[in-house]
């Protein structure tokens, strides 16, 4: 996989997430998957894939409005086995542009994302 292909996947999984599709979710996350959320205080909040999907799936339940998904991409890099993308989201939620990082990773024969961060900007 190259960058520009894993942009492509990266804007693939921000349309599925966004619109709650959570068998999308099960698969692209990986189990082992770390999300860190930094607030504008600087408080630090975590959740994992079981929460993520839980989270997705409440959502989907409730019939929630998607989330946007607008996406600025700054920059990407892969080679054979890992990869990373660096955005700006604006999920118009009310907290703000936030910069995301996603840390992908090849494993059991399919690229999954393995860590997320997300970072609130002022």
């Amino acid at each position: 996989m190259n960058s520009k292909q894993l942009i492509e996947l990266t804007k693939e999984l921000i349309n599925e997430a966004t619109h709650f599709n959570v068998p999308y979710v099960k698969q692209i996350y990986a189990d082992k998957l770390l999300i860190v959320k930094v607030d504008e205080k600087g408080a630090v909040d975590t959740m994992n894939k079981e929460q993520l999907v839980g989270f997705v799936q409440g959502n989907s339940d409730s019939n929630a409005k998607p989330f946007s998904t607008k996406a600025e991409f700054h920059y990407a890099v892969c080679d054979e086995t890992m990869g990373m993308v660096v955005m700006t989201r604006d999920l118009e939620l009310g907290d703000g542009k936030k910069f995301f990082t996603l840390i992908w990773e090849y494993l059991s024969g399919r690229w999954q994302v393995v860590k997320e961060s997300s970072v609130v900007r002022n």
